[in-house]
């Protein structure tokens, strides 16, 4: 590919993004005709946005809403739209979008802009099933609250409103870091996954990973309890703080001639050394 071409796709790139935005042809032309190198950067986002699926809008059309679609088939725009919610029930899909609806509405009217921007939020967080979209759909709106609440903490005109306002804020927040919670724990079945990567043992210690059994004490004979006693097991603290030298543990931190020994507990019938 010469480098004329490769300007000219730049040049195509930067005029459907332009046009995307809203600008005219003419003010498009306008702004191209000036010498502009385009960045590397600024080129990867532009494939980026045009490489992502546009879902379908909606629109008001003589006080109806009415979707507007980018195909020529309705009932194949509504399928990319329940899809993308990871909706399977047509009646739960109108359903949400009359909710959704109702929650952006102002005045009795509802703000087209907002309830595509919802039905966005709703999409983005990829919904794997219908019960996840209701989740998702409930972020949703508690976002959509938070900002609105948001808003009206900038023109409070007391601070008794502004108090209102930032407690109703912190809560929707709040809520809105369960309703994530909540989703991680359905998408993973509610497991925690733990993982330790380094475990620091310093001088003079042990560390056990694994689980720890301890010497069990039921009712045995007396020549097997015996044998038992003879073979304690230590807790687990005195060998994770220390190391076993016979029936004694060693207790680090203090010098060798300062050192202390503790015994190790003994069963009844046998004496501990003195």
């Amino acid at each position: 590919m010469t480098s004329d071409n490769g300007n000219s796709r730049q040049q195509k790139i930067e005029r459907i993004v332009r046009l995307s935005q809203g600008q005219t042809p003419a003010q498009v032309d306008a702004e191209l005709s000036e010498e502009y190198e385009i960045k590397p950067h600024e080129i990867e986002a532009a494939r980026a946005f045009l490489d992502t699926v546009k879902l379908p809008q909606y629109k008001a059309m003589n006080g109806i809403l009415k979707m507007a679609i980018d195909h020529p088939r309705q009932e194949i725009g509504m399928a990319v739209l329940m899809h993308a919610m990871g909706i399977t029930d047509e009646t739960l899909f109108y359903g949400i979008i009359r909710q959704l609806t109702n929650a952006v509405s102002k005045d009795q009217s509802a703000d087209i802009g907002e309830l595509n921007a919802a039905i966005s939020t709703v999409a983005s967080i990829e919904p794997r099933d219908n019960l996840e979209a209701l989740l998702a759909t409930q972020m949703a709106t508690v976002h959509m609250a938070a900002m609105r609440h948001s808003r009206s903490m900038l023109t409070s005109e007391s601070f008794e409103q502004l108090d209102i306002h930032e407690r109703t804020v912190n809560k929707l927040m709040r809520t809105f870091t369960s309703q994530m919670e909540a989703l991680r724990k359905h998408r993973n079945g509610g497991n925690q996954k733990v993982v330790v990567e380094h475990v620091h043992v310093h001088s003079g210690g042990q560390a056990i990973v694994g689980n720890v059994t301890h010497g069990g004490r039921g009712k045995k004979q007396r020549g097997a309890q015996s044998h038992e006693q003879d073979n304690l097991s230590l807790p687990a603290s005195a060998a994770m703080l220390g190391y076993v030298e016979a029936d004694e543990v060693q207790m680090p931190g203090a010098s060798r001639a300062r050192q202390e020994r503790v015994q190790v507990p003994r069963g009844k019938g046998r004496s501990a050394k003195g």
